[in-house]
């Protein structure tokens, strides 16, 4: 009796750490980073990271996306994708809008890149009322077999200076195929 206990438990704990060697080998890593690019018109900036809405009487709206530097993880897991910052001067409000796009450059496992596209627009004031929002019309892409989506509730919704420094976090899911 006493070895066929022994034997069962052998067994089961073959198959525990055999498990645990299957579940640790789905892990893959990934390493990527990520950048914005604005779009508008009557903006200065447009085609960078940060552009700024000018108002008269020194009224000004600028919005910036700061990206992650190289960054490596195991998938499957969660992510932040970069922030959003809005910064207000002046007294009066200022009406923002155009495009944006959101890419991801990856590196590990294969080297390649994809943008979500987006469209934002907005009404912000010194007095730090107003919003905008962010409206991802690509919400996954998929790169060399790693596929980054959109976990952010859409739209996404900018704050002002006054809720949380104006930042507004783009927060993702990271998994590979398999």
């Amino acid at each position: 009796m006493t070895g066929v206990l022994k034997a069962t438990l052998m067994s089961a704990g073959l198959l525990a750490v055999m498990s645990l060697g299957t579940s640790v080998a789905k892990a893959a890593p990934v390493t990527f980073s990520t950048s914005g690019t604005f779009t508008c018109a009557g903006c200065a900036g447009s085609g960078t990271n940060s552009v700024t809405f000018l108002g008269g009487m020194g009224n000004a709206v600028m919005i910036t996306f700061t990206g992650l530097g190289s960054t490596s993880l195991n998938t499957p897991t969660g992510s932040s994708f970069g922030n959003f910052q809005i910064f207000v001067s002046g007294s009066g409000a200022i009406v923002v809008s155009g495009t944006f796009a959101l890419t991801i450059t990856q590196t590990v496992p294969i080297a390649g890149s994809d943008s979500f596209s987006a469209t934002f627009s907005g009404t912000f004031n010194a007095s730090n009322a107003g919003a905008g929002t962010v409206n991802f019309t690509v919400t996954s892409v998929s790169i060399g077999g790693v596929t980054y989506s959109l976990s952010t509730c859409l739209p996404l919704h900018l704050v002002p200076p006054a809720s949380n420094n104006g930042i507004t976090t783009v927060q993702g899911q990271i998994e590979t195929a398999g």
